[in-house]
């Protein structure tokens, strides 16, 4: 099923009833944003179905950025479980609906912060990361 960010952005809107507030917003946002990160890391204490790995990230001054980004790792090691996942992506709707009702709290649309974020991305390409 597909989506599209106004339909999401007007539909956030209709239902937002009692965070209306930005304040209340911003709280919820951070908020969400703590419960998306604790499903992502009971996924690997207490599922098990990934393993976090971090080490240092290997970065060379001698080799070109292209080559730099093939030797990053994500850290993660294994795939979310179908109940994990499940859950992750809960977490991540959670977290849309809180960014979608800032965008209406401050009259922003959530479709032009997307696109405006894909042309940087694209006239910056892998400079972006800098």
């Amino acid at each position: 099923m597909s989506c599209d960010c106004n339909e999401f952005q007007n539909m956030t809107a209709d239902l937002q009833l009692l965070n209306k507030s930005i304040l209340d917003i911003v709280t919820k946002l951070d908020e969400q944003t703590s419960m998306l990160n604790r499903a992502v890391f009971k996924s690997a204490t207490h599922c098990g179905c990934i393993e976090i790995h971090a080490t240092k990230q290997l970065y060379s001054p001698n080799k070109t950025l292209e080559e730099n980004q093939l030797d990053l790792d994500t850290h993660i090691e294994g795939e979310l479980c179908p109940k994990c996942r499940d859950k992750v992506t809960e977490e991540m709707g959670e977290l849309l609906f809180y960014l979608a009702s800032m965008c209406q709290a401050l009259g922003l649309d959530l479709e032009e912060v997307m696109s405006k974020k894909m042309d940087h991305l694209k006239t910056l390409g892998i400079y972006n990361l800098l």
